[in-house]
């Protein structure tokens, strides 16, 4: 699991992303966000629909 510094900005607003930043998974990156409004707005804006990672449950 891979640590993120709780002052990472957040790819929205640059605001810090804190301790626990939401995150959307993209073909290239994963891109982290303060808080869900900000992440609601960049997949808006930028058209992504998240897909959802496969069930652990299989």
């Amino acid at each position: 699991m891979t640590t993120i510094d709780p002052a990472t900005p957040c790819d929205l607003c640059s605001l810090p992303v804190g301790i626990k930043p939401f995150s959307l998974t993209t073909a290239e990156k994963t891109i982290l966000f303060c808080c869900e409004g900000c992440k609601g707005i960049y997949q808006m804006l930028h058209q992504i629909n998240e897909t959802p990672a496969p069930s652990q449950d299989n």
